[in-house]
């Protein structure tokens, strides 16, 4: 029996625009998408077995399956099935990214388990093999398998390196109930007509802001985040406006939602603002956590494996 630890981190999008509507139903997207310290801790146990057999074991949220349901367990399902092996799989795992929030939880946690079955294993794996069964789980599985700093397009599996998000201190809220991702995008349907090529949509502005980016230019940045989801989600779940609005009076160069919804980030030139907005919204009976860009992508060939 072999066994590893894994950080799974959260997600922002510093930019989150939808391009098309394929005929299967999903939709291309194009942005930026940046990992950040808040994250979920894993301890994954391995034995090799004839049978799969795969158990969770989760705290910090009472509302989150310990079941299939659960990606982290159809993730440690689809490794073995992938690999070709049988093995008895348990997960350990500490719950702090706030679920059905627009910051990746699900989609990091399974990241997680995939890169630890990985290493327990011997590296069975390429990391272009281990995108393609992470992408059969969800759209931002990939992404959360290799983490950094990354323009994503496609439906989201299609990575390429950008520069970080420069150094500064994240305030991450949520207050309220969750979004349906299925609903936010039926709604941009409806607003931009199924995303026909004579719609009239707004800017992104991607281009400014990886320009931006490459400057390392935080005012530059904070001056082109952008997400499409954010007026549609604010229309029907208020608490996004007041909390971006919270931030923005706390002293935050920028405040943008994430993802579709309902969290939302601030950010801030020093830790010291940022520990005061985060307070303040805790008053407010939000969720709030404080937290910095990731620094640098996931390594998928290191860490320690203990027998």
């Amino acid at each position: 029996m072999k066994q590893t630890t894994e950080a799974a981190y959260a997600k922002i999008n510093l930019c989150l625009d939808v391009t098309a509507r394929r005929p299967d139903g999903y939709h291309e997207i194009d942005g930026v998408m940046q990992s950040v310290t808040l994250c979920d801790a894993l301890t994954v146990t391995f034995a090799p077995s004839s049978r799969t057999e795969v158990a969770l074991y989760a705290e910090g949220n009472p509302q989150m399956p310990a079941d299939r349901r659960n990606l982290a367990v159809r993730a440690a399902e689809r490794f073995l099935a992938a690999a070709n092996m049988g093995g008895e799989v348990h997960i350990g795992l500490q719950k702090r990214i706030p679920m059905a929030a627009g910051l990746a939880g699900g989609s990091t946690d399974a990241a997680a388990v995939l890169r630890a079955l990985n290493r327990l294993t011997g590296f069975p794996l390429t990391a272009g093999e281990l995108g393609a069964v992470g992408l059969g789980l969800g759209a931002d599985v990939p992404f959360c398998i290799a983490g950094g700093s990354r323009r994503t397009r496609g439906i989201g599996e299609l990575l390429e390196p950008c520069p970080l998000l420069p150094p500064c201190h994240l305030v991450i809220a949520r207050r309220g109930e969750g979004v349906s991702t299925p609903w936010a995008y039926a709604r941009l349907d409806e607003l931009y007509h199924s995303f026909a090529a004579d719609a009239v949509r707004p800017s992104s502005g991607l281009p400014g802001l990886l320009e931006a980016l490459g400057r390392q230019s935080l005012d530059g940045v904070c001056g082109r985040l952008y997400n499409v989801f954010e007026p549609v989600v604010e229309e029907c779940l208020p608490d996004v406006a007041l909390l971006r609005g919270g931030l923005l009076s706390g002293g935050a160069l920028a405040a943008r939602m994430s993802g579709s919804g309902p969290a939302v980030y601030g950010v801030f030139r020093t830790e010291a603002e940022a520990s005061d907005s985060c307070r303040a919204l805790r008053e407010l009976g939000a969720e709030a956590y404080i937290c910095c860009p990731q620094a640098t992508e996931i390594p998928i060939h290191s860490y320690a494996v203990h027998n």
